[in-house]
């Protein structure tokens, strides 16, 4: 088996592993690390099946300052285990649209997202209605996979309702170059977020963001600076009209989103920091 060739395991989304692992009566032997998502942190924290699982982890790594917090104030005895690690992310460019209808129109807003609960697609909806009357071309597009059946089946209602609403669906990888540049800006909703690697690359391609008050955007977005933050559907309404009216503005923070990724979240950088922890746990240079 590969696993018992390893020196050290990483997980990913422990509450998902701890279920495998339950699942399929299997046991760490070794020394591991955990890497914790916004989804883990936020909502999964205090389950018992996860418990073992983190308390007995050489290392738990979350990507901001406030996801650190919610661990040990959860698992006082983690205290000096938990690394904070920000993301970074990877997309192809020069990616193939495929199959994907883009639709043509002005403002052009797109919401990359999985459908859950949790993401909250719909939170702007009436105010992007009330936006038609002012733009009649706009469009508002979501892509992301469909994980909430009863979820997916209210935006298919919206999208049949109006012409303006698409939902796309699951976008490959290689598309999303593609998807980002059609955008003229990005919107989170989510009513909770560890680091939304949606913005983070919204932000590499210079696209404006408008994203929801929340600990895991507030890791990304300095409002007014390098994106827009709202506590309220009508407040993402007078941000987007803002962006839309003010060309220099739209520059500015299309500027600075792109410079907030090359100076924080590279590659290289995420890279170093877990090959720095792996080496600590190993106790010899990788």
């Amino acid at each position: 088996m590969l696993m018992e060739g390893c020196d050290l395991f990483h997980v990913l989304h422990f509450d998902r592993f701890s279920k495998w692992m339950q699942k399929k009566d299997f046991e760490l032997t070794k020394p591991y690390v955990v890497t914790s998502g916004g989804t883990d942190v936020n909502e999964k924290m205090e389950n018992p099946i996860s418990k073992d699982l983190l308390l007995n982890a050489s290392v738990i790594t979350v990507f901001t300052d406030e996801a650190r917090v919610k661990v040990v104030d959860t698992y006082p005895e983690l205290k000096d285990r938990v690394e904070v690690v920000p993301q970074s992310f990877w997309v192809p460019e020069d990616g193939d649209s495929g199959d994907i209808d883009l639709p043509v129109g002005y403002p052009k807003i797109l919401v990359p997202s999985g459908i859950r609960k949790v993401k909250d697609v719909l939170y702007v909806v009436n105010e992007v209605e009330m936006l038609t009357k002012m733009y009649p071309e706009l469009q508002f597009v979501i892509t992301g996979e469909p994980l909430d059946k009863e979820e997916v089946k209210i935006v298919k209602a919206y999208e049949n309702d109006y012409s303006w609403f698409t939902y796309a669906g699951s976008v490959p990888l290689v598309s999303m170059s593609n998807v980002y540049k059609w955008a003229d800006v990005v919107l989170n909703t989510s009513i909770s977020e560890g680091q939304p690697l949606a913005l983070m690359e919204a932000m590499y391609y210079g696209i404006p963001i408008l994203a929801r008050k929340n600990a895991g955007n507030e890791s990304l977005i300095i409002d007014g600076r390098n994106g827009f933050l709202f506590t309220d559907p009508p407040q993402f309404k007078r941000q987007l009209l803002q962006l839309m009216n003010d060309e220099n503005l739209y520059d500015r923070i299309s500027k600075k989103g792109r410079e907030r990724i090359a100076n924080d979240f590279t590659l290289t950088k995420e890279i170093q920091r877990y090959q720095k922890i792996y080496e600590s746990i190993r106790g010899e240079q990788l």
